[in-house]
């Protein structure tokens, strides 16, 4: 499919080329619009290229690309992300509320952060899946987690290995840790807030947004 700047760019092209010599003002006016043409062309670096894209399941949450934090927000899950083309590592954690067997009643249970390498494809629409495990027991993926990367690039998506990341100083070796908290409630406020707002159904994280624009 043409780029409609190269269409635009071509019929500039054939429009001064037809003009006669005594059309000097018409000239001018059609380099003029090459010249923006071009200009615009250049900043887009191509109509075709488009930037490929991450989507995550509500229970990932997305920490770092390339090692550069990514800003979230603590009442809405971001579930894509764009990525650039080339080699990227992506750093996420799995959170995800369970049925403490022991207690009887609601936790939350994080992964230590992981990262996955990717090789990234201009205009690639990537997705990542959690293996089986992540619904079959929680508490042993979030130890463990084993994550697939698909694209509509690859007839059948493809099992990633993961790496464990030291978010914390530089003392705690890079090895995935074997402990999952499994609290009755988060000990800090925001982490309790994202709790209940991950527990809540659609109708009531509106009502809770309208009650936060009304106070």
């Amino acid at each position: 499919m043409q780029c409609p700047l190269q269409g635009l760019f071509l019929s500039t092209l054939e429009f001064l080329s037809a003009l006669k010599g005594d059309d000097a003002m018409a000239k001018l006016y059609a380099k003029l619009l090459i010249s923006g043409v071009l200009l615009v062309w250049l900043s887009l670096t191509g109509c075709s290229v488009q930037a490929a894209k991450i989507t995550i399941p509500d229970s990932f949450e997305f920490l770092a690309l390339d090692g550069q934090a990514v800003a979230g927000s603590l009442l809405s899950h971001q579930a894509q992300l764009e990525l650039p083309e080339g080699e990227r590592e992506i750093t996420l954690r799995y959170k995800d509320v369970i049925i403490d067997p022991d207690l009887g009643y609601e936790a939350v249970i994080n992964s230590r952060p992981f990262m996955v390498s990717l090789n990234v494809k201009s205009g690639v629409h990537y997705r990542l899946v959690p293996e089986p495990a992540a619904f079959q027991d929680k508490q042993a993926f979030a130890k463990n987690p084993q994550v697939t990367i698909s694209s509509e690039l690859e007839a059948s998506p493809k099992p990633l290995e993961t790496a464990a990341v030291n978010t914390t100083p530089a003392k705690e070796p890079l090895a995935v840790s074997t402990k999952v908290q499994a609290d009755k409630l988060p000990k800090d406020a925001g982490e309790r807030l994202r709790y209940w707002w991950l527990k809540a159904d659609q109708d009531t994280r509106q009502s809770f947004m309208s009650w936060i624009v009304a106070h």
